[in-house]
C-alpha cells in the first residue's frame, strides 16, 4: 500500500513539475515571438498550455492580443485577470489599452477610477485623468488631478505644464504663471512651456 501512495506522489510531483516547465517554456517562447513581432505565435505558445485561472496567463494574453490588435479578445483577458487578482492595478492599467483604442473614453474613465480607489495617490492614472479631462475641457476635474500629481512630484514637468496650462484655459494667470516657470526651470530648452509663458 505504501508502495501505491508513494507511486501516485511521485508521479503527481512530475506531473506539477512537468506543468511549471511547460508553462515557464511557453512564457520564455511568447517573449521571443513578441521581440520578433510575431503575435500570433506569441499568443498560440500560452494558449498551449492555457490555464483559465492563471492570473498571469491571462494578464499576458491581455497583452499578446492587444499588441495583435484584437482589441476584444484583449480587454476580455485583462477582465479575467482582474476577477482572479480583484486588487490589481496593473491588470486594470493593461485594460486600458485596449479600452482606448476603441476609442470608449468613458469606460477608460472608468477604470481608472477604479485604480484610485484602491491606490488614490497614483501618479499616472491621477496625471492621465488630468490630461483626459484637459481634453474634454473639463477644466475643474482637470486641475483637481493635476494638483496631486504636482503635490507628489513638484517638479515633474509634464504635471507643472498640464497645470499651467489649465490654469491658463482659467484664466487664473499668477498660478499658471509659477507652474509654467517649474516646467521651464525643469525643461529650459521645451518651446511650448516657454512659448506659453512667455505670452503671460
Amino acid at each position: 500500500m505504501k508502495k501505491i501512495i508513494l507511486s501516485i506522489l511521485l508521479v503527481a510531483t512530475e506531473m506539477v513539475a512537468l506543468g511549471q516547465t511547460t508553462s515557464s517554456e511557453a512564457f520564455s517562447k511568447s517573449y521571443t515571438y513578441e521581440t520578433n513581432k510575431d503575435y500570433t505565435k506569441a499568443v498560440s505558445s500560452i494558449t498551449a498550455v492555457y490555464d483559465a485561472s492563471s492570473y498571469t496567463m491571462n494578464l499576458r494574453l491581455g497583452w499578446l492580443e492587444y499588441l495583435a490588435g484584437e482589441y476584444i479578445k484583449s480587454e476580455s483577458y485583462y477582465k479575467k485577470a482582474i476577477v482572479l487578482e480583484q486588487k490589481s492595478v496593473e491588470a486594470r492599467l493593461g485594460s486600458v489599452y485596449p479600452i482606448s483604442a476603441t476609442g470608449n473614453w468613458d469606460e477608460v474613465i472608468k477604470v481608472y477610477s477604479e485604480i484610485l480607489t484602491i491606490d488614490p495617490q497614483n501618479s499616472m492614472v491621477n496625471y492621465r485623468m488630468a490630461y483626459i479631462y484637459f481634453v474634454r475641457k473639463d477644466y475643474e476635474k482637470a486641475a483637481s488631478y493635476a494638483q496631486k500629481v504636482v503635490k507628489l512630484y513638484p517638479f515633474d514637468f509634464d504635471s507643472n505644464y498640464l497645470l499651467g496650462q489649465i490654469y491658463v484655459t482659467q484664466g487664473k494667470i499668477l498660478e499658471a504663471k509659477m507652474y509654467l516657470t517649474r516646467a521651464v526651470e525643469y525643461n529650459p530648452t521645451s518651446t511650448e512651456a516657454k512659448s506659453l509663458l512667455g505670452k503671460l
